[in-house]
């Protein structure tokens, strides 16, 4: 696959494959303020994969480096899209799924597992044939997905809209089917019986929230998570326990409304959180818990992301822009190095480490279908 990736690239125009050494320094980028030559971006972009006939908002992706493939949550479309990153198409759609939104693939266990926001369930798939395993139900509105690998648990947001939210922690072994070792679990509600699907899995703990949690972070070292809570204000930091979660911390949130997206560099004990009213991003102490920086962003951002090597943060808007920061060694705020035109509404995506890639996802729009736009993360 890295070969694929960055031996060639794509026309976003044209749609024809091009020689990178060549398409490199034709591809004319859209960012400001110009602080960079084409050459020099800290973006370069790759091209697009088209999903054509996927309609509505798309939500959160994730990956699976073992295959190469790209998961998009079409909500609105009700599908989870599966994209082959090596072959630069669609190889696949999971249907009748109640508007995904949350996604998560752990490959060593080769799961899939889809939240969904119409029926409120965590369902885990087979992620090479699609079969579908346990799955759980939470009520409703399930949205964010995080995975502890270290304590082989998972957690997912859910709740609210109105009323109060939910994180719930399953043991990934309740996510597995039998053949690799998941554990059975009795009926839980009539959907046990009404729904043609395999068993429903156990919880193992859960706390209720004031208000629906958008992104959270899980900070393993210290056995805590930080919960972006935006109908208050607030980031709520919760301590994990063997068998509970508890709240110990709240910070508010004083610079804007909204504060959706979130990123986390447990190394430097920095916390970046995006508002979207108006667009600001900032960055607290994670073990003082308060505000230390604070910049403009991109509009309307719902997905954001730390690059440890590079130490940026990428933080991707529905207002058309992915805004690049990059992250000082000092006390300094984030000093921002480009704004990267993408697509209008195009406020979700994914930064795959392994490829030096980020993906953003497109919704379909007037001037063009849904699609999964690449750029390459350059140093």
């Amino acid at each position: 696959m890295g070969k694929s990736v960055s031996k060639l690239t794509t026309d976003m125009t044209t749609g024809m494959l091009l020689p990178a050494t060549a398409s490199l320094l034709a591809l004319v980028c859209l960012a400001t303020p110009a602080q960079f030559t084409a050459a020099e971006e800290p973006l370069a972009p790759l091209g697009s994969i088209l999903l054509k006939g996927v309609e509505g908002r798309l939500d959160h992706l994730t990956f699976d480096p073992k295959t190469q493939r790209l998961f998009i949550a079409g909500l609105e479309n009700h599908t989870v899209e599966v994209v082959d990153l090596v072959k630069r198409r669609r190889v696949h759609q999971i249907t009748a799924i109640s508007e995904p939104q949350g996604l998560l693939c752990i490959p060593e266990k080769n799961r899939l597992l889809v939240c969904c926001r119409g029926d409120g369930t965590c369902r885990s798939f087979d992620a090479t044939s699609f079969q579908e395993g346990p799955w759980i139900d939470l009520g409703r509105n399930a949205d964010n997905v995080r995975f502890d690998p270290d304590a082989q648990l998972v957690y997912v947001g859910s709740g609210g809209e109105p009323g109060n939210g939910l994180l719930s922690v399953v043991n990934l072994v309740a996510l597995l089917p039998g053949a690799q070792g998941g554990q059975t679990a009795p009926p839980h509600s009539p959907a046990d019986f009404l729904l043609d699907r395999p068993r429903q899995a156990d919880l193992k703990m859960e706390i209720q929230l004031p208000s629906h949690p958008e992104s959270f972070q899980i900070d393993s070292a210290n056995h805590r998570l930080f919960v972006n809570l935006p109908d208050e204000h607030q980031i709520i930091v919760l301590q994990i326990e063997t068998n509970s979660l508890t709240r110990i911390a709240t910070w508010p949130v004083t610079i804007g409304e909204k504060n959706f997206p979130m990123a986390l560099d447990p190394a430097s004990a920095r916390l970046f959180v995006a508002c979207r009213k108006p667009p600001r991003l900032a960055v607290y102490d994670t073990r003082a818990g308060n505000l230390v920086a604070q910049t403009s962003c991109v509009g309307d951002a719902d997905d954001m992301f730390y690059d440890p090597k590079l130490r940026r943060v990428y933080v991707i808007g529905g207002e058309g822009f992915v805004d690049v920061f990059r992250v000082p060694d000092t006390a300094e705020g984030p000093k921002r190095l480009t704004r990267l035109s993408t697509a209008p509404r195009a406020r979700t995506g994914l930064f795959l480490p392994e490829l030096g890639v980020l993906a953003v996802a497109a919704p379909h729009t007037t001037r063009s279908p849904a699609s999964v736009l690449l750029f390459r993360v350059k140093p």
